[in-house]
């Protein structure tokens, strides 16, 4: 099972999840601002200040996508893969009008996966589903997932 995410937590890895693409990044790592290329994780108990990059001088940032970024291009091509390659498309708690990544759920519809909602009101995705349920993702995932 793979987990296509835009959120930057390490919940997911954290749950137990093996495969996750994470399109916007991840907060539990930095990387350099300039174009180096350099990255290395973060303890989230205890952050660094503010540094410059050890390979090029640059500064520092969070290594997650900020408003008017690109996605990174291997999470989106992986994305992109997964969405043509499943048999059904598990959407749990979007609005699904971030785009790109509410696109995913179209491409999955148009290689003829099954395209399965969760959420706690109708949403703009609403209309691609083969199977929408209602409801707070803590109680109806557990329950999907047992039957």
């Amino acid at each position: 099972m793979i987990h296509v995410t835009q959120n930057v937590d390490d919940l997911l890895h954290r749950a137990g999840a093996k495969q996750v693409i994470q399109l916007h990044g991840t907060i539990a790592a930095d990387r350099c601002h300039g174009s180096c290329g350099y990255e290395e994780p973060v303890d989230m108990t205890n952050p660094p200040n503010l540094r410059n990059c050890p390979q090029c001088g640059s500064q520092m940032r969070p290594a997650v996508v900020w408003f008017g970024e690109a996605l990174p291009s291997s999470a989106w091509t992986d994305a992109e893969q997964a969405c043509r390659d499943c048999d059904v498309l598990l959407v749990i708690g979007t609005s699904a009008v971030v785009y790109p990544a509410a696109g995913l759920i179209g491409l999955a519809k148009s290689a003829e996966a099954r395209i399965i909602i969760v959420n706690t009101h109708q949403s703009d995705a609403s209309g691609l589903a083969d199977v929408e349920l209602l409801g707070k993702a803590s109680k109806v995932v557990p329950a999907l997932l047992d039957e």
